[in-house]
């Protein structure tokens, strides 16, 4: 029963009547309508509401709003730079009047509801942790005394316990739905029984293995589902309950399913009570079925950092191999014989970045999801490499304790990079030949026939076609390899691209150090720009290694004997400022070792990273020389 506005002040007793008789037989909104509503009527409020702190501690959600002897509509609001935030903190706030101007974002909303003063408590559990806020609003001067703040603690008090009820309730269900969405997506059988072993649960995943619907089963003795053997352990573990509450199932465990079909298992049980009676937890796996999952699980971590390798070469190592002619062109040649699934041969120097091509190739290949297994036919024996690429059975030569599979057999359904295929022994050279042809083999010291699905990616430094034309190699293989071949420009070829890939390997080994290497100097550079480089890209990698170990300072100078005796390129001719017509008779090599150093810039002419510094003249001489020699960037001026 409310206590009316016309009645004397309450008392505390009476204040505590109110609040029993207005909440005694309600919960969650209800209950907190009925007591802000009597909030509003014990202090003669014209608003009263109770909010509920959101997670991240910038939000009040409204459980319950009074307004004017009404329910109210508010739903959330923002706390900051209202007094909601002080009291959200912990504090009791009252304002007697003008606290409209306090709320910046409701002021005109305010005036028109004649809110003049206000009053808010924290919202606290037992344990001191603020839930909410409990506040009034009112037309007239609020008193704030020590009755009011009275009120509000008891008010307060009754609202955090069933904040907590409330809460405990939400976890209880989210809990119970996370403990049922376990049961239902486990792939274990899951099967509860009672004291007489009547099955009382049986997830979706004993109704797959048992073949049993869950009706069907329910009920149903367990002596039903499982073989005798197995059916006396339980019943001991049961017996011997007081002393264990846990078992694993015997290693000969059987199990049956409802078409008769007998299967191994294994597994635990475990005791629980529920309402008082004795439940007991069977869970069961199929050994063959897990077996089966641990091999795909196998299959599957091995293609996956297979993607990764592939990811990591389609994101970084393709745009990384440069923006040269010749590697644009290489590129589009990648794109073109990725999609098909052809043998490929990748020509080229060491160092030049066969590997990396390989893996472009695959990784647009329709076989990209699958593995790109690599095999360097230079780093093994001769005796070991048919091993290697076929597998062996056991005691096919001293040492194969056991059978082992071959880089064919693991490539199956992906692609296998065969590295300096030119060091194939003649044996190996005829059994490549037969798995190009027929997609088959035998192991080593083995007679079964083993079909597969493999693309093959061969690469090679040498001369295939002088070692054909010497006899070292087989004609026949030479041309099933070389079904698409392709030349991986040497680096002295791609001039535009080295300073841009040593940038690029600078930034990596700043990031590993731990230091500060903005660039090189211009000297570097134009140093970069004259050596031949005849270790290729894995030269350039060591050399910006070693002088990003070595560097002292953000602006980094090459540390290689080599490349600082190399032989100086004549330096750019200097001549009077004359006509602007392009001068066709000017050096080739002149415009090149521009367009080089240009490029390796970024196009910027003057400055301490611009080409003019980099070749070590005046920026208005280059632009002369630009000029003169009519050099442009991709088509433009």
């Amino acid at each position: 029963m409310d206590v009316t506005s016309q009645n004397p002040a309450p008392s505390v007793a009476e204040i505590l009547r109110v609040i029993a008789e207005g909440t005694a037989d309600v919960t969650g909104k209800a209950f907190f309508e009925a007591l802000v509503r009597n909030l509003a009527v014990v202090l003669r409020a014209r608003y009263a509401w109770l909010g509920e702190l959101l997670p991240g501690h910038e939000r009040v959600r409204v459980l319950a709003h009074y307004a004017d002897g009404r329910p109210g509509d508010w739903s959330e609001f923002d706390i900051a730079g209202t007094p909601c935030e002080q009291v959200l903190c912990g504090e009791t706030k009252c304002y007697r009047s003008g606290v409209g101007e306090l709320f910046p974002v409701d002021r005109n909303l305010f005036r028109q509801m004649g809110v003049d003063s206000y009053m808010a408590i924290p919202i606290k559990s037992p344990q001191g942790e603020v839930l909410g806020n409990l506040a009034v609003m009112n037309d007239r001067p609020i008193l704030g005394d020590e009755r009011d703040y009275s009120i509000f603690q008891i008010f307060a008090a009754r609202a955090g316990v069933e904040l907590q009820r409330q809460r405990a309730e939400e976890a209880l269900h989210s809990s119970e739905q996370r403990l049922a969405g376990i049961l239902t997506s486990a792939l274990d059988a899951i099967i509860t029984v009672d004291a007489d072993l009547r099955v009382v649960m049986f997830n979706p995943a004993a109704e797959r293995i048992f073949r049993c619907a869950a009706d069907a089963a329910a009920g149903r003795p367990l002596s039903g589902l499982l073989d005798a053997g197995l059916l006396v352990a339980i019943r001991k573990f049961i017996r011997d309950g007081a002393a264990q509450c846990q078992f694993w199932l015997p290693q000969d465990a059987k199990a049956q399913r409802a078409n008769g079909e007998i299967f191994a298992v294994d597994g635990s049980m475990a005791s629980s009570r529920q309402d008082g009676r004795p439940l007991y937890t069977v869970i069961l796996r199929d050994v063959e079925e897990r077996r089966r999952a641990e091999r795909e699980l196998a299959r599957l971590g091995g293609e996956n950092e297979a993607l990764r390798r592939a990811l990591a070469a389609e994101s970084a190592g393709v745009r990384a191999l440069g923006e040269s002619a010749p590697m644009r062109a290489l590129e589009e040649l990648v794109a073109a014989v990725g999609r098909a699934d052809t043998t490929v041969l990748i020509q080229g120097e060491t160092g030049t970045g066969k590997e990396l091509v390989a893996q472009s190739i695959h990784a647009r290949s329709p076989r990209a999801g699958r593995l790109l297994v690599k095999m360097n036919c230079a780093a093994l024996p001769a005796e070991l490499i048919e091993s290697e690429l076929f597998g062996h059975e056991r005691g096919a030569f001293t040492g194969a304790t056991a059978q082992r599979k071959g880089r064919f057999e693991l490539a199956n359904g992906g692609s296998l990079f065969l590295d300096e295929v030119g060091e194939l022994t003649a044996a190996a050279q005829a059994k490549l030949l037969r798995v190009l042809q027929e997609q088959q083999f035998e192991r080593v010291g083995g007679s079964e026939t083993v079909q597969v699905d493999v693309r093959v990616i061969a690469a090679t430094n040498r001369d295939l076609g002088a070692m054909v034309r010497e006899g070292a190699f087989r004609a026949d293989l030479y041309y099933r390899l070389a079904v698409f071949p392709v030349a991986v420009p040497p680096l002295r070829e791609r001039g535009e691209d080295i300073v841009l890939l040593a940038r690029h390997f600078l930034a990596g080994w700043a990031r590993k150090l731990g230091k500060t290497l903005a660039d090189f100097t211009p000297e570097s550079r134009a140093q970069m720009l004259r050596y031949p480089w005849p270790g290729n890209v894995r030269e350039l990698q060591n050399v910006v290694e070693r002088s990003a170990i070595l560097a002292r300072t953000p602006d980094v100078k090459l540390v290689d004997r080599a490349i600082e005796s190399a032989t100086v390129v004549q330096p750019v001719m200097v001549e009077p400022p004359a006509a602007c017509e392009p001068d066709d008779t000017a050096s080739d090599d002149e415009r090149d070792h521009i367009t080089r150093a240009l490029a390796a810039c970024n196009w910027v002419v003057e400055g301490p990273h611009g080409a003019a510094a980099c070749l070590g003249v005046g920026a208005s001489t280059l632009r002369y020389r630009i000029k003169k020699l009519a050099i442009r960037r991709h088509g433009r001026a």
